[in-house]
């Protein structure tokens, strides 16, 4: 029986906690980076998650994602190969990050077999497709039909986000100074949403509160159409936030599990602290 290793990138939302199961079932993670203007940081390694958040609330310093840098992939690979006879291969969306091209590159290079997955999205829905890859080759399903399998679930993940305000997504240049002045001013609060890849404004709402109402008239309409029975809320620095949401879901889906889920950088340096989400993987 051939040996598979697992291949990803911390956009997964794995943390320390995890460093058993990951080693146990043969997964490695490689980190993404964030900069506070020269100083750059491994997530996970050399800052944690909500570490990240403090720091963007306590500094006027716009921060930035950066991928991994090729070699790291090339390392990777170069020590998988003496170990493993191939590997699957997921990663956030290539929309969003050059890592998915990065990783294919590298172990192109270093001439490893890989089964590579553009998950198009990243954060729960991305760890969920790592996890049920995982239960699927535990079962003895053969490769060609568990990447198939992989890549139908990859459509059904669904990550939507609620920013704060439009004052991040203007420092990151994704609206213009006079959209955020205006959009502050009349507490328009956008929806924003990964489809394919791309991340895309699902509503735009005014006020927090109304902005939430839908997000959660969102969350209802998709477990009417039917959802696996585990979904993450998203919170980016605010703990209190995903709590005051995961009580309102629990009053009416009891039966769900519900995970508390730090957001991604490569997403927050975008939408700032304070943003909240939902992720939730369709059937």
């Amino acid at each position: 029986m051939k040996k598979i290793a697992w291949v990803t990138d911390s956009t997964a939302s794995f943390s320390k906690e995890d460093k058993q199961w990951l080693e146990e079932n043969h997964v490695f993670v490689v980190p993404m980076g964030v900069s506070f203007g020269d100083v750059t940081f491994k997530e996970e390694i050399d800052i944690t998650v909500d570490e990240f958040y403090k720091k963007m609330m306590n500094t006027d310093t716009q921060p930035m994602s950066s991928q991994p840098a090729l070699g790291d992939f090339i390392n990777l690979y170069e020590k998988l190969k003496e170990n493993y006879d191939e590997a699957v291969v997921i990663h956030a969306s290539s929309k969003l990050t050059g890592v998915y091209s990065s990783s294919v590159q590298a172990a192109e290079m270093v001439g490893f077999p890989i089964n590579p997955i553009d998950s198009w999205i990243g954060s729960f829905p991305l760890r969920y497709l790592i996890e049920t890859g995982l239960s699927l080759h535990h079962k003895g399903m053969e490769m060609k039909q568990l990447i198939s399998e992989l890549i139908v679930m990859r459509e059904k993940g669904k990550l939507y986000l609620l920013p704060s305000s439009l004052e991040q997504l203007r420092r990151s240049g994704r609206v213009s100074n006079f959209g955020s002045l205006i959009g502050n001013i009349l507490q328009i609060k956008p929806i924003l949403a990964l489809e394919e890849g791309k991340v895309i404004i699902v509503e735009k709402v005014r006020t927090l509160k109304k902005a939430e109402k839908s997000l959660l008239t969102i969350f209802h309409q998709a477990v009417e159409r039917g959802i696996h029975n585990r979904i993450a809320v998203i919170y980016a620095g605010d703990k209190e936030a995903a709590e005051a949401l995961v009580t309102k879901i629990k009053e009416s889906y009891q039966e769900l599990r519900i995970e508390k889920m730090p957001l991604i950088p490569v997403a927050g340096v975008h939408t700032g602290p304070e943003t909240i989400g939902l992720a939730w993987v369709e059937k």
